[in-house]
């Protein structure tokens, strides 16, 4: 009856620190899986709603989804000050 319990402890041991190393890892899976940033979340939600084969879990599937949804912003075309001069007085 010892011997079980002892196999019992050190099973539930073994078990308590493998889910411990493993919740950083997790923890930081569902943050990448589900963000806070609205704009990433929409992203994903679209990719999710267009491919039924996209799954949010795995990094290249959000990777590919980001680059497919997310642009960069468009930046103006830097016109040097005297040239939009020239441009006004026309």
């Amino acid at each position: 009856m010892l011997r079980a319990m002892k196999a019992v402890s050190l099973a539930a041991f073994l078990l308590a620190s493998v889910a411990l190393a493993l919740a950083p890892a997790a923890s930081t899976i569902y943050r990448e899986a589900y963000p806070v940033e609205a704009v990433k979340r929409a992203a994903l939600a679209a990719c999710a709603e267009t491919d039924r084969g996209f799954d949010r879990l795995i990094a290249g599937q959000r990777a590919q989804c980001y680059a497919r949804r997310l642009q960069a912003p468009q930046t103006p075309e830097k016109v040097p000050r005297s040239e939009q001069l020239a441009r006004a007085e026309l």
